[in-house]
């Protein structure tokens, strides 16, 4: 369904217009499902590029598009830890997500405003994260050279467009596409999650947890500064956009 406005159901409160070239949500704190409930509204009804940073309570794994289930008993371990699961309609892999270590947001692209194709969008929000970063103090490389890792875990490596900070990876995206709407999804990672978190999580997978995220670089993550700053960047970016520029 196409809207002429922003999305219903909570989500056309947007805050103070100070970007002018997309629409910020309030922040949310909810459960995965309701996250994952709101982007999917969001990727069939946005008519003007829309952002919005979300945390996820309680804590959730989310499993990408195409990823394979859990292996049988994975599900009653973690819920059995607190942590919910949910799919994303965005590729990629197993993210842990929570408040306290952990942040998410969306970015959500309408029709015509970036070139059709894959990479556009994914360009497009990680240069202003990348930028974000920079300003934060942090020296972030993108991962095009990092190999490829068979794991389940998002975290355990880093693929083309993901954000890495001294080294680890501290900001992972995934891409959902209808046509010629885009739906950029991103976890930014401030620290390791707390000890029985990470250890239901390599009870489900039977993988080790190594990530650390923006922590690992000696930083001290704040989640509201960063996110204001990729706002102002992105709008800063978009009043450069040109069909044939992005």
């Amino acid at each position: 369904m196409t809207a002429t406005s922003p999305p219903s159901g909570g989500l056309a409160t947007a805050l103070s217009p100070v970007p002018s070239a997309l629409i910020e949500l309030p922040l949310l704190r909810a459960s995965g499902e309701e996250q994952m409930a709101r982007d999917a509204r969001l990727l069939d009804e946005v008519t003007v590029l829309t952002v919005r940073r979300y945390l996820w309570s309680p804590a959730a794994v989310s499993l990408g598009k195409f990823q394979p289930e859990l292996r049988p008993g994975a599900r009653t371990g973690l819920a059995a830890a607190g942590i919910d699961v949910v799919r994303r309609p965005s590729g990629g892999r197993l993210v842990l997500h929570g408040e306290g270590f952990e942040w998410s947001f969306a970015v959500a692209v309408p029709p015509g405003l970036l070139p059709y194709g894959t990479h556009a969008a994914y360009r497009l929000v990680r240069a202003a994260m990348a930028a974000a970063l920079t300003e934060a103090g942090a020296r972030p490389d993108t991962a095009r050279d990092e190999p490829y890792v068979r794991s389940a875990l998002c975290f355990s490596s880093a693929l083309r467009h993901d954000l890495l900070v001294a080294g680890a990876k501290a900001v992972a995206v995934a891409q959902v596409r209808h046509g010629d709407r885009h739906l950029v999804h991103g976890s930014v990672l401030e620290r390791r999650p707390p000890a029985g978190l990470v250890a239901a999580i390599e009870a489900a997978t039977g993988e080790p947890w190594r990530a650390d995220g923006l922590a690992s670089s000696g930083l001290a993550p704040d989640g509201t500064a960063l996110w204001r700053r990729f706002v102002i960047d992105l709008d800063a970016a978009l009043q450069r956009v040109r069909p044939s520029e992005a």
